[in-house]
């Protein structure tokens, strides 16, 4: 939902763009700046292991500024390629697998619970991936859907609400319920993902 928000605001697309601009001139393309946030995301799953939280948190937010700008690289000062789109949906997977597994490292308590959201992760993107190719409209992004509850913005600031929940010993019992809560919002995407799909291939 987030990104949908912020994709539509001009301020902050005509800052994406000069930001991108920068990364490029630098010689940092697209897919460096995809294989670079994920490097940034294993880093933060590892600060998160070792109980590193704010050194986590400042990698995490590196991956996901890296990873809102390489495909306004790829857009704008070259040309997004299926290579890069496979790239960066396997690179946002891996870190959301790291850091989940990073956070839950060091608590017993949140297996189960983190268990049931990554099983949650797990249809939503099957359904994600099984109505964007099945639709197969053509644009700049590999897998084009539609908005909903959440998208990647929400990812992040989960992983950075939960990993600061998990460091204080006082608030740390809530972190099941977060993860569960997440959950009950990933089931309700991927229903809304698979409920436009079903409309969009219904036949005529």
């Amino acid at each position: 939902m987030l990104d949908s928000i912020f994709g539509a605001n001009p301020d902050i697309k005509r800052m994406q763009s000069r930001c991108a601009r920068v990364l490029f001139s630098a010689g940092i393309t697209a897919n460096v700046a995809t294989i670079l946030a994920a490097l940034a995301g294993i880093a933060s799953g590892i600060a998160f292991a070792i109980a590193h939280v704010a050194w986590a948190i400042v990698a995490l937010g590196v991956s996901a500024a890296l990873d809102a700008l390489d495909g306004t690289i790829a857009r704008e000062c070259a040309a997004p390629s299926a290579l890069g789109g496979v790239l960066d949906l396997s690179a946002d997977r891996i870190v959301e697998a790291c850091v989940i597994v990073g956070i839950a490292w060091r608590d017993p308590a949140l297996y189960f619970p983190a268990l049931v959201l990554v099983a949650t992760w797990y249809v939503n993107i099957t359904v994600f991936l099984a109505v964007g190719a099945a639709i197969e409209r053509p644009g700049a992004k590999l897998i084009e859907y539609p908005p909903g509850i959440l998208e990647r913005t929400e990812a992040i600031i989960f992983f950075i609400v939960l990993g600061m929940v998990e460091a204080s010993p006082t608030i740390r019992p809530t972190g099941p319920i977060l993860c569960y809560a997440m959950a009950a919002m990933e089931i309700v995407t991927g229903a809304q993902r698979l409920l436009f799909g079903l409309r969009m291939l219904r036949p005529d």
